[in-house]
């Protein structure tokens, strides 16, 4: 349960006289401030401070909780990269199965990397990455696009692979090498970096079992253990769910 803010009766009015404004403010400098220092890593006071907003309860006030305020953040854009995601998934399908797995890989890192352009995607991106391996188990998605694409990555995976997680360790390292990216000089050309990303990308879908890891799969799978961390894998409970946000 998101805690309530307490504040006076004039207080209240106040906030809501300016509350676009201040929510605004709180939005602004709380993107800046999770991208560059870390999400857990800035106070809420500090926000607050940095925003120029006067009132200490202000995001308990607009958002709940600082988890309020992170979602609030991220998911304008996330929309956007979901819009994408969407699109692409929708070209793909049009094309009667004649996808292959780099197009696959393509439809998960490209919506993603169009963030790069802007200073506002960047700051998300290096959120949404923080996000993702904070807690992978309430999966920072909006939309429908991640189950799209969960669902055409399934039938590029090598037998036995689905259930070592490739695909989160896709997304995952998508997330992390865009917001690696995005924390560096800003350049006007990622092309070449989206295009190899895509590529390694393809080759973690498609990555074949060694003989090592298939000899070390049964041994894996016969104890309470992994079948206590198969049940809580972050692959799992996303495509269990139904819904990536939760």
């Amino acid at each position: 349960m998101r805690p309530v803010a307490r504040v006076t009766a004039k207080g209240e009015w106040q906030m809501k006289a300016n509350g676009e404004s201040a929510r605004e403010k709180l939005i602004v400098a709380g993107r800046r401030l999770f991208a560059e220092k870390g999400i857990d890593a800035v106070s809420l006071r500090e926000i607050v401070r940095e925003a120029n907003v006067k009132h200490a309860t202000a995001i308990q006030y607009h958002f709940g909780d600082r988890d309020g305020l992170i979602a609030a953040i991220s998911d304008e854009r996330a929309a956007h990269v979901n819009t994408r995601r969407e699109a692409m998934l929708d070209s793909l399908e049009a094309d009667l199965g004649a996808a292959d797995v780099r197009d696959i890989a393509a439809a998960l890192v490209r919506p993603l990397a169009s963030e790069l352009e802007t200073t506002e995607g960047r700051y998300f991106l290096r959120i949404y990455a923080q996000r993702i391996q904070r807690f992978p188990q309430r999966f920072p998605s909006v939309g429908t696009g991640y189950m799209r694409w969960r669902r055409h990555a399934e039938s590029f995976l090598a037998p036995g692979a689905a259930g070592l997680h490739p695909r989160y360790s896709a997304i995952a390292f998508t997330a992390v090498e865009l917001a690696r990216r995005a924390a560096e000089p800003q350049d006007d050309d990622n092309r070449l970096f989206v295009s190899r990303l895509i590529d390694v990308v393809a080759a973690i879908i498609a990555a074949p079992l060694s003989d090592e890891t298939k000899r070390l799969c049964p041994e894996a799978n016969s104890g309470p253990r992994s079948r206590r961390t198969e049940r809580h894998s972050p692959d799992a409970l996303y495509s269990e769910s139904g819904d990536p946000t939760r």
